[in-house]
């Protein structure tokens, strides 16, 4: 219907224009303006219209592809056979792809799938022992545990999001809501501990909130809730566009100042707005509280990202996969593999080899094997820092105006560290009484506004860190989000617990070329010392665990690196301050490089977290089909999925 109106509006205003008895310089400048007026209205078919037309490209989604679900698999056997299926030149030698991706990650598989749903034949290399990326899960001692997907929003029936997962898995994703508040802020210890329940309906968020706080803060609450859905709501089109158009045209456009309203908007920092709301340092806290799940502080990052957070869980609020996180890649696999495609684990990709400004494939190394695999299009989800400078040779990045303009300008840079604990209980989330529910505990007011810039993260090493109370922790119990949990009879009287924060990479940096599991007693004794505080801390808001804990497991920024191969420890790709948000940053961030049949999906394309891969792994379908995936999706969705749209 837009296409339509666009269409006709656009005629009608050329006629006019072209026919009319006016001078001919001023046609030219009205024909100019109804192009812009009109074309700008309608910005995100203008761009596919001129740029995408579709022409010979297949429709990924034009049936809707769900069966009905299949009883859960709890073999574990039967499991890896499927996303542990390892990598070995006899498995490729004699195959022919029509691409290459580089990570397994949401965004890599989220490619690897669309382009399967066409018939292409799709290789997915994962350097790990299986597959899934973040999305992927361990199992030691009869627990289970989720190393980075705690809850994702808008995942009901009919949502977007829901319906592009429940193509790229055939249906088989099932998503089980968290309670309502979902979130929880704790701020202090013992007697002095306050806390802060977050609903996701944002009236009722201001509704509980004002009678925690003064009355003359009442306004500031009200306004937070305004402001939030104005940011969110600035047109989302505008950074997929300029992701998509012409590079060249892209800078004339901003250079002209076009979208300057919407874009300076994101330019203003989290803190900057927040401050001017209130000087109240619980309520501040209350309204920045969930940087975590970007990681960037409210210092450096913009409010429009910390709007889009908020937004992206109210109405509907957070959802976990059930069955846990390994069900992703477990049912995306078998739709890759529908057109001959695979998804191969412990290859670890040595090169993309590029040839004459061309990609020619990648050389892939498992054990004592190395062989060369030629692709016309090879897709990095491997993060950009990586494919600068772990898997495109130095010439190749110095010679190409894509990286080397992102490198230079600063704009970009690793994002921040981050640990992790892992405990087994050996008692039940209902005899614990664990809810469905997040905390965020932060140990005093400060903590949340003030970041990764407080003194805790200031130490020189872990030993002097663990001096300190760490300024924040994430804490959840993934077992109690989980209703299939306790099918597994063993795990019926067991529960799990996830506790993160940010840590600095130095702390750990020695250690980082040392092999896993035996990287020394100072490691240990290093990481033990934040690890036994994270778990001190959680266990002065849940003294009810202490002791029940049954296993410990610790992860570091080092953890991180070999399990993701992240950059310095990040798990959010790329950090997400405002410099990265930039127009001209954001613009360059794109799928399509400048080295012919080289492409980037993943987090960095577009944001982190599961919700912005998926949605980057969209971003980079569109530019490698030339097609307009996210119309097709949403075409779909009007025909397939009734929805009615909840007022948050």
């Amino acid at each position: 219907m837009e296409v339509a109106i666009f269409s006709l509006t656009f005629l009608v205003l050329a006629y006019y224009v072209m026919f009319s008895n006016i001078p001919h310089l001023y046609k030219i400048f009205l024909g100019m303006a109804a192009f812009l007026i009109v074309g700008l209205r309608y910005l995100h078919k203008t761009v596919f219209w001129l740029f995408y037309p579709d022409f010979g490209s297949k429709n990924p989604f034009s049936a809707d592809s769900r069966v009905p679900r299949k009883p859960y698999e709890m073999d574990h056997r039967k499991r890896d056979a499927i996303i542990k299926q390892s990598f070995t030149v006899g498995k490729v030698q004699e195959q022919v792809y029509d691409a290459v991706v580089v990570g397994s990650g949401i965004g890599g598989m989220t490619v690897a799938a669309i382009l399967s749903k066409i018939g292409k034949k799709v290789l997915v290399l994962e350097q790990h022992d299986q597959a899934g990326g973040c999305c992927h899960s361990f199992v030691d001692k009869n627990y289970e545990f989720d190393v980075g997907i705690h809850y994702i929003g808008e995942m009901d029936d009919g949502r977007y999001n829901r319906v592009l997962v429940d193509q790229l898995t055939d249906g088989q994703l099932e998503w089980a809501p968290l309670m309502n508040p979902f979130d929880k802020v704790a701020i202090g210890v013992g007697d002095d501990k306050r806390e802060y329940p977050i609903f996701y309906d944002l009236q009722r968020f201001a509704k509980e909130l004002k009678p925690l706080f003064p009355v003359e803060e009442h306004d500031a609450i009200d306004e937070y809730v305004r402001l939030v859905k104005e940011f969110s709501q600035l047109p989302k089109a505008i950074t997929g566009v300029l992701k998509l158009m012409p590079l060249s045209l892209t800078k004339f456009l901003l250079k002209m100042g076009v979208f300057k309203d919407e874009l300076m908007k994101c330019q203003e920092t989290t803190a900057s707005l927040v401050k001017r709301l209130t000087a109240n340092k619980d309520l501040q806290t209350v309204f920045t509280y969930c940087w975590g799940d970007y990681g960037t502080e409210p210092e450096e990052s913009s409010f429009r990202t910390q709007a889009g957070l908020v937004s992206h869980f109210a109405g509907t609020g957070g959802f976990y996969p059930v069955g846990g996180a390994s069900e992703i890649a477990l049912n995306i696999i078998p739709v890759i593999e529908k057109s001959g495609g695979q998804v191969l684990v412990n290859a670890r990709v040595e090169k993309i080899v590029v040839e004459n400004g061309a990609v020619r494939g990648v050389q892939v190394a498992r054990k004592n094997e190395s062989c060369f695999l030629e692709s016309p299009i090879v897709v990095s989800a491997a993060g950009l820092m990586n494919t600068c400078n772990s898997l495109l040779d130095e010439s190749v990045v110095k010679s190409s105006a894509y990286f080397s303009r992102l490198l230079k300008q600063d704009r970009v840079k690793a994002g921040v560290g981050t640990m992790s604990v892992f405990l087994g209980l050996n008692r039940s989330g209902k005899e614990l009484n664990l809810v469905r529910q997040n905390t965020w505990a932060f140990t005093d007011e400060h903590a949340a506004m003030a970041g990764t810039q407080c003194d805790y993260f200031t130490q020189e090493n872990a030993h002097n860190a663990s001096d300190k109370n760490i300024p924040l922790l994430f804490i959840s119990f993934p077992s109690t989000k989980d209703p299939n949990w306790d099918n597994h009879p063993e795990r019926r009287e067991k529960s799990t617990v996830a506790i993160v924060t940010f840590a600095q990479w130095e702390w750990f940096e020695s250690w980082d070329d040392q092999p896993l599991k035996r990287r020394g007693d100072d490691y240990d004794r290093a990481k033990k010392l934040i690890g036994q505080k994270m778990i001190d801390q959680t266990c002065q808001l849940f003294p009810q665990i202490e002791e029940y804990i049954d296993y410990v497991d610790i992860g570091t920024p080092v953890t991180n690196n070999h399990y993701i191969s992240s950059t310095k420890g990040e798990i959010y790709g790329l950090d997400h301050n405002v410099d990265r948000f930039a127009p001209e940053a954001n613009a360059a961030l794109r799928p399509e490089t400048d080295i012919s049949g080289l492409i980037m999906t993943g987090q960095d394309v577009l944001m982190c977290g599961f919700t912005g891969a998926l949605m980057g792994g969209a971003l980079t379908s569109c530019a490698m089909l030339k097609r307009d995936i996210f119309t097709d999706i949403w075409n779909l969705r009007k025909k397939s999925y009734p929805y009615t749209k909840k007022v948050n």
